[in-house]
């Protein structure tokens, strides 16, 4: 599956929220694990990749916040995975093609009526740091793309993510090796 943003807005999207076979959910609380790759297209016109694999809470704001705004998985979860991934690495993955590119060398293909984000090697990827302000605020760009989470909902959770206070501390790098495996999450996930 995939979720091609284009100025914050979905080109593509086999998925218009993240259920079904899309993700699985893991014995730990809160903790699901994505089945597809997802792309965000920024307003920049830079690509980032989430990659297949990855373990993410869906919604990194706190529960009181999600009260106010009435749920936080009533939504369309797909922005909180990219924001997930550069909270944890404090990174985010570049993709360094065009979308016309990724459909020509066959990375991004239809299948069954459904848009498909292949692997991409990783020649064709790139590690970009971001801080806090920038991470959060493409959270708040993603949410308004989706086109179906009201503006006072994706103003509460871009406000409620101001209290993320998991920022701070120890953050390692993402490992490229270790991509679109289950070992590119904390030990516990893939561990039995």
């Amino acid at each position: 599956g995939i979720a091609l943003f284009r100025d914050a807005r979905p080109i593509a999207s086999s998925m218009t929220s993240t259920q079904g076979s899309c993700l699985e959910q893991r014995p730990e609380p809160n903790k699901w694990l994505m089945h597809h790759n997802e792309l965000f297209e920024d307003d920049d016109n830079n690509i980032y990749l989430v990659p297949r694999n990855y373990v993410t809470d869906n919604y990194t704001i706190p529960d009181w916040i999600a009260w106010l705004a009435g749920s936080k998985s009533k939504y369309n979860a797909m922005p909180s995975h990219i924001h997930d991934f550069g909270c944890q690495y404090h990174q985010l993955l570049k993709v360094n093609l065009s979308e016309a590119e990724l459909r020509n060398k066959g990375y991004l293909t239809v299948e069954n009526d459904k848009e498909i984000c292949k692997d991409i090697p990783i020649k064709y990827l790139s590690l970009v740091p971001v801080t806090k302000w920038e991470i959060d605020c493409l959270f708040k760009r993603a949410m308004k793309a989706t086109g179906v989470i009201p503006a006072r909902v994706y103003n509460t959770f871009r406000f409620g993510v101001f209290f993320n206070f998991g920022w701070l501390g120890n953050h390692p790098p993402f490992d490229m090796g270790k991509i679109y495996t289950l070992q590119q999450n904390d030990e516990k996930y893939w561990k039995e």
